[in-house]
Order: C-alpha cells, then sequence, then structure tokens
C-alpha cells in the first residue's frame, strides 16, 4: 500500500501536513527561505563556478515535499553553473503528494513556474522506489526516492560513497519528524561526503548538532530564516577527496534501443559513444509500433518494482528526446475471463497508486477504448505506444555517436587492459569500456574468461492489419494476451507470437492466422474479426530465466546490457543510465538488492 502525503492548505494557501502538524514552506516566502537556508548555506551557486566540462555536482536531500528546493537549484544551477556542467539531484520522500497538491503549491511559487509546469509534465506516479528523470537535455538528473529512509539508507550509501557534495536536510522539524532524524541519516551523510562536502538544514535542534558532530561535520550556529532564530551549517571535516570520473570514449556493439539509450545516457556525461553495428534497429527494436507500460503483479515483488521504476524513466526520455514518436494514449488490458478478472482487482487495490493503474468498468473501459471492449479492465493512464524504428535512430542522433556499420568478428582483452575489437573488416578498435548490448546474440561475443549467461531466444511475428470503420476509433493499445495499438497511416500493429529458442527470421503465413485468432477469441466483438493482413515481420527477443534483464559489468572495462524481452522500451532507458552510470562512476537509482537481481554475477552464484 502507498504512503501518502496527508495535506491541507492554511488560509495563506501554504501547503501543511496534518500527520507532521507542519507547513511545507514559509509563509512568508518559500522560495526566499529555501534560498537563504539550503543554498546560500552550502556556498552556492558559487561553488558552481568551478565545476570543469561535464563534471557533475551532487546534492543529497532529505524531504522532498513540494520539491521548492529541487526546482529553484535547478533553476540557478542553468543560470549560473559552468556550461555543460551537470547537476545531480538526490531527494528522498515517505510521503509524496499528488500531481494536484504540487499544483496548488505551485500557485504560491510564480518564480518557478516555467520549471515547475516543465517538472509536472514528467512527474511520476509515485510508487516505492527511486524515480530518475532527467531535464535540461540531461544537464539535470532527479533521482526521486520514494521511501522510508531508514529502510532506503542503507541500500543506497555504498554506491554513493564520498560522491555527495551537499547536503539538504529538510526533512520537518525533528520534534515532529523525529523518526527521520535518527543516527542513520548522520551516518550515512558521514559515508556519502569527502572533504569538501557541506551542509544546511533549518533546524538547529541539539539532536541534530550532536548527531552531524558525531558524524565528523563542523557545526555553525547562523541566524535562521524569518522569525526562525538560528539555524546550522557545516562542512565534513574528514581528508577523502573528491572521487575522479572519467570521459573516455566508449564503444558500444549493438543497433536497437538498449545500444541507443547507452549511448544517449553516455552524452549526457559529456562521454562519446562509437556504436559497432551492421544495421540500425534491424531486430526486435525494428517493429512498427509497440507498447509501453509497467509489469505489475497482484503484489510487489522485486520484477514489478523494476518495472515501474523503469516505466518513470521511460516516460520521461521518449517525451523529452522523441517527442514526435511518443502516444501517450494510455494501455488498457481487458478482463477477458474470470481469471484475470479477479487478479485485475487485486492488482487495482490498495497495492499501487491510482495514476499507475485503475479498474475500469465495462462501460469506462468502452469509453477510454473508444471502441466496445465489453469487459471491465485495467487502465494504465501514463501509458502509451511509439514507433520504435524511428525512436532508436532518434536517440541515436542525440547521442551523437559514431557509427560504424559492420559486424563484430571477436573481441579479446589486450595486455595493457583495455578490449581490442576484431571486426569482420579487418579493422581492430581499442577501447577502455565496452558495452554489449547485442540481445538474442549476447553470448556470441563473450571472450573466453566470461562465462555465458543463460540468455535465451525468444521468435516473435507481429501482423499488421488494414484498419476499419469499426477499429479506426481505438485511441489506447489494447493487451489481451497479445497487443492491438491504434491505426498509425491506416494500419494496426497486432502481435506477437512467443517460439521459445528460435531464432529464424523468416515470417510465417500460420502465426498471422494466430495472432488474428487470439484477438478474435479473446476480444469477442465484431471490431476483431475479418481483419485484412497487409504486412508481417519477426525479430528476436531475448530473455532470461528470472525475466530479471542483464545490466551491469561482464569483467573490467566489460558492460552488458541483454534479457530485456518483450518490454526493452520499457526498460531500456533506465539500463542506459544504469550503464552510463557504472562507467562514470556515478551514484545508481536502484538499491543495492535490486542491482544484484540484474547483474550478470547473479548467474554465477
Amino acid at each position: 500500500m502507498n504512503s501518502k502525503a496527508s495535506v491541507k492548505f492554511n488560509e495563506y494557501g501554504v501547503p501543511v501536513s496534518t500527520s507532521f502538524d507542519d507547513i511545507y514552506f514559509s509563509v512568508e516566502s518559500g522560495v526566499d527561505e529555501s534560498q537563504y537556508v539550503f543554498l546560500k548555506h552550502n556556498g552556492l551557486p558559487a561553488r558552481w563556478q568551478t565545476l570543469k566540462k561535464y563534471e557533475c555536482f551532487t546534492i543529497a536531500e532529505t524531504g522532498f515535499g513540494t520539491g521548492l528546493n529541487f526546482l529553484l537549484t535547478w533553476q540557478h544551477f542553468i543560470e549560473s553553473a559552468s556550461p555543460d556542467s551537470r547537476l545531480h539531484f538526490i531527494s528522498f520522500e515517505k510521503f509524496p503528494l499528488t500531481v494536484e497538491q504540487l499544483q496548488q503549491a505551485y500557485a504560491l511559487l510564480p518564480e518557478v513556474e516555467s520549471i515547475s509546469s516543465q517538472f509536472l509534465a514528467h512527474y511520476p506516479s509515485p510508487e516505492p522506489g527511486c524515480h530518475r528523470l532527467t531535464f535540461a537535455e540531461g544537464r539535470i538528473t532527479l533521482d526521486l526516492w520514494i521511501g522510508d529512509i531508514n529502510q532506503l539508507f542503507p541500500q543506497w550509501r555504498g554506491q554513493a560513497q564520498h560522491k555527495v557534495d551537499a547536503w539538504f536536510l529538510d526533512g520537518f522539524a525533528p520534534s515532529k519528524n523525529p523518526d527521520m532524524w535518527q543516527q542513520a541519516l548522520f551516518e550515512t551523510m558521514s559515508v556519502t561526503a569527502h572533504k569538501k562536502t557541506t551542509y544546511a538544514t533549518f533546524t538547529a535542534a541539539g539532536v541534530v548538532r550532536r548527531g552531524l558532530a558525531e558524524a565528523g561535520f563542523a557545526v555553525s550556529k547562523v541566524p535562521g530564516y524569518g522569525r526562525k532564530r538560528e539555524m546550522i551549517c557545516g562542512q565534513f571535516q574528514g581528508g577523502t577527496v573528491e572521487p575522479e570520473t572519467s570521459a573516455e570514449p566508449v564503444v558500444i556493439i549493438g543497433g536497437g534501443i538498449s545500444a541507443a539509450c547507452c549511448a544517449l545516457s553516455l552524452q549526457k556525461r559529456g562521454v562519446a559513444s562509437k556504436v559497432i553495428a551492421p544495421n540500425i534497429a534491424d531486430g526486435a527494436s525494428g517493429n512498427p509500433q509497440g507498447a509501453v507500460y509497467p509489469l505489475l503483479h497482484a503484489e510487489h515483488t522485486p520484477l514489478s518494482c523494476f518495472y515501474w521504476q523503469a516505466f518513470s524513466t521511460a516516460r520521461n526520455t521518449y517525451r523529452q528526446y522523441t517527442p514526435e514518436h511518443w502516444h501517450a494514449s494510455g494501455v488498457l488490458q481487458p478482463a477477458f475471463n474470470e481469471q484475470r478478472e479477479q487478479r485485475f482487482q487485486k492488482v487495482a487495490g490498495d497495492l499501487y497508486n491510482e495514476t499507475t493503474v485503475r479498474y475500469l468498468n465495462a462501460e469506462e473501459a468502452n469509453k477510454t477504448a473508444g471502441i466496445t471492449i465489453g469487459t471491465p479492465a485495467l487502465f494504465y493512464p501514463q501509458a502509451g505506444w511509439l514507433t520504435p524504428e524511428t525512436v532508436v535512430k532518434s536517440l541515436f542522433e542525440h547521442a551523437k555517436s559514431t557509427f560504424i556499420n559492420d559486424s563484430v568478428e571477436r573481441i579479446s582483452h589486450s595486455d595493457d587492459g583495455s578490449w581490442s575489437v576484431n571486426l569482420e573488416s579487418g579493422e581492430r578498435i581499442h577501447t577502455k569500456n565496452l558495452v554489449l548490448a547485442t540481445g538474442h546474440r549476447f553470448n556470441e561475443l563473450l571472450p573466453l574468461k566470461v562465462d555465458n549467461l543463460p540468455v535465451n531466444p525468444v521468435r516473435g511475428q507481429i501482423t499488421q492489419v488494414k484498419t476499419s470503420d469499426s477499429l479506426k476509433p481505438l485511441k489506447t493499445v489494447l493487451c489481451y494476451k497479445g497487443y492491438l495499438v491504434p491505426e498509425s497511416e491506416g494500419l494496426h500493429c497486432l502481435g506477437a507470437t512467443f517460439n521459445r529458442g528460435e531464432t529464424d527470421f523468416a515470417t510465417r503465413p500460420e502465426d498471422n492466422e494466430e495472432n488474428l485468432q487470439q484477438l478474435t477469441v479473446n476480444a469477442k466483438q465484431p471490431w476483431a474479426e475479418k481483419l485484412q493482413v497487409v504486412e508481417q515481420r519477426a525479430s528476436v527477443r531475448a530473455t532470461t530465466p528470472d525475466h530479471q534483464p542483464v545490466i551491469g559489468q561482464l569483467d573490467s572495462g566489460l558492460y552488458g546490457v541483454s534479457g530485456l524481452g518483450s518490454r526493452g522500451f520499457t526498460s531500456a532507458p533506465l539500463a542506459g543510465e544504469l550503464i552510463a552510470g557504472m562507467i562514470c562512476g556515478e551514484t545508481l537509482p536502484l538499491t543495492s538488492d535490486a542491482l544484484a537481481r540484474l547483474s550478470p554475477a547473479r548467474f554465477r552464484r
């Protein structure tokens, strides 16, 4: 069950937490207060002036609240930071506000109107875990962690060691929110700090001063904002130096969505990529239409958690980088039998936020779809569909990758620690960091010292059918056992078959019949009958036994992305962020447990 903020708005229009009996920002001026407490007393924006090209400044915050601190930091960073430098803002929130509550709060904050409107357009459905969003052409990265910091910090701080440059301590007052101001907070601050790490907080409570001092931070009392007499700020007294990051070019083998997302994420960090592939989007990424939506179970599972987090990043990526190819139609899953209806009712109970999924009765499903469904359905309001081939090509263009249209013969580890990539043309390329994003052919290029992984092929054939008067009004993606996508250029995409262990790209008439038959049997509607086949296409997906993708390090400097299955366009943008973050030594947007479930090493235990 989701934890939601209990909020009322006082006579001044300021949001107030009824759970903690405390305001979210100052009645006098929330903007001035935030700038005074958190920016000024962390030495910002002056510290940003010294950032090098593509250097990243990392801020961690306790208590996202209305996001005011993030919005102001974003605004000032773009206005005053050195060109091409980057901001990574990591915030933790146990009780997230709704879009409607945020909109009402932002009505009092016209100073950040242009940025707040951008943020709201990408605001994720606040399910537990981390939602990674990027803005300003990749210069601003937000990791919004939903959950209790006492549970999240042990799963996060190991990968954030010495990487936080400034802390914003903005939870509600210690007297009203003692659960947050615990030893785990101060320990985490110490672990993540380096010798230049600073902090600032509105409170001057003794428990906070003592906790910070014991964790190795200097504690300075200074005048507070407005009617608040005192606040505290300071700098870490430890001797650890700031971590260095590398911007050496990376070689990516593969031409599909996972390769494109890796290249894009590297480009945001100023890392150039060489992409080696005989063709672009010629495999499973080349279908004419594809749905993008989270995988949800009737209980919270690690797999469903991964996918709802991945969906936030995917939606943010496509809306920002390929808006002309992203269709926010929503996705409907009709309950075409009693078993699915019972399961769907569980899914749409208290498990998920209504902005993630909700249960529609038959009449509501008909209205939402634009055609007669005749059954209840699950509806994913933020989901949609895209045109895969054009999306992949567009992402590669944004990534500014250098293309080598060739096939790889083999890869090997050189004596100097780099990787050597031998091409069929006879050319040899050397690189410190190499990414394999080769789908079901993942094991074919693994060097001898790296064990094969259980990445298995699954052939799928889609069928394109001509639209009709009864089918043309379809407004949403329909997912029965296969899927049916709204009309594009007079055609609907229908599919797909699921042939385990097969790698044949030749199309088959019987597969078209299977796609049509499955739709007819499950939909039980006249619009599903006598559809005219116009085109078909077969491709091969890559799957794993536990259904989790393979994302991570295979060997020193060798990384892999595979096993994305039939949801590659949902998971690939997050996969790209993970791989780029690993290469650049950044804090990642998943817990240590979740990263272990994706790691190639999980199959070697």
